[in-house]
């Protein structure tokens, strides 16, 4: 008996007595996939984009673009798929008008109105399980409450009770979020909140529900309003968010990226935009895929004289929108868009 053969009888054996697929070779386990977050510039932060089947954590400030970049991320999937389902437990209030504003089809999105936290996690769980849904999305950790929590006083010492449920949830969920060849993944993300600690070296801010989670997630990316964009009247009209990889197991951490997004009509673009374009150019710029030549850039056989030039033309040309950014992966992620987010064109004028 071969090596080879021993090592398939140890696989089948195991397999007989705990009757399931405890055991199999790695190179058996399906292709690594990652769903787009809507942006190139996030897409290649993380290494091409969110990884599946797996959690991730998006963490922030208020009002920084935590719930906006998983709403143009459910947005950006749902438009590539028809058949793309979400299920969204909202501890916090859902705004369906401004989900639909980022370009939500809401009639996809399963809506779970609970901030229990035993209960959110069954919910959770129960969709994974039963693969009934394309992406579970929670938002947020800070706004749920254990049940045992909630039938104290004010005066009981609850200490820890979330953290060792959402433990228990980091642990009991990879059998529920494991698929097989040929079945649909599942993107799985969790908004948090940041908070300050006291006392601490380094970074002194921490996030609701302990440490121990923290070791779960595959990626956990920092979400910051890096400066507001303005009209010339002084009006803001937008925000640069800006996010940096605390951790990514998928790729190198502390990757940092930006995109600059709309939420009033009153400005060049539709409320719930990415200026998909800007980033396109730039990170073209950056990689050279479009050549600069003095004042002059160059791509293909067209040249354009300034970068507003390369802006305006690149607007108005899905075409070579799509061809760039799959240029742009091919080059740093040696890879096509795992889910390419339709690109928006500028209000026409």
């Amino acid at each position: 008996m071969t090596r080879k053969d021993e090592t398939d009888a140890l696989i089948r054996d195991t397999n007989k007595a705990m009757k399931s697929d405890v055991l199999r070779y790695a190179s058996e386990i399906p292709t690594f996939t990652r769903a787009t977050t809507g942006s190139l510039a996030y897409d290649l932060a993380l290494g091409g984009g969110w990884p599946v089947n797996v959690w991730n954590e998006i963490i922030g400030l208020e009002s920084h673009g935590k719930t906006v970049i998983a709403l143009k991320t459910i947005a950006a999937n749902q438009a590539l798929d028809s058949s793309y389902r979400v299920l969204w437990v909202a501890s916090e209030d859902f705004n369906r008008a401004w989900a639909e504003t980022l370009g939500v089809q809401t009639d996809r999105v399963v809506l779970a109105e609970t901030n229990v936290m035993e209960d959110a996690y069954a919910i959770l769980l129960d969709a994974l399980e039963k693969q009934s849904v394309d992406a579970v999305v929670l938002d947020s950790y800070p706004a749920l409450s254990a049940s045992a929590e909630a039938d104290s006083t004010f005066f009981d010492a609850t200490v820890a009770i979330g953290a060792r449920l959402t433990n228990k949830l980091m642990r009991v969920s990879p059998p529920a979020q494991r698929r097989a060849e040929g079945e649909r993944p599942c993107l799985c993300l969790i908004i948090n909140q940041w908070r300050d600690t006291i006392g601490q070296y380094g970074d002194p801010r921490i996030t609701p529900g302990g440490k121990g989670k923290n070791f779960s997630y595959f990626t956990r990316i920092d979400v910051v309003r890096d400066g507001w964009i303005e009209k010339p009247s002084k009006v803001k009209v937008g925000q640069v968010i800006k996010i940096r990889t605390v951790k990514n197991k998928t790729a190198p951490p502390l990757r940092v990226a930006q995109t600059n997004f709309y939420f009033d009509d009153d400005s060049p673009f539709h409320a719930g935009d990415y200026d998909t374009v800007a980033e396109i150019s730039n990170i073209a710029l950056t990689y050279e895929i479009i050549e600069r030549h003095g004042a002059w850039y160059h791509y293909g056989t067209e040249k354009w004289n300034g970068k507003e030039a390369v802006l305006a033309r690149m607007r108005e040309d899905l075409g070579m929108q799509r061809e760039i950014d799959t240029e742009v992966r091919r080059r740093v992620l040696g890879q096509a868009p795992p889910n390419a987010a339709k690109i928006r064109r500028k209000r026409p004028a």
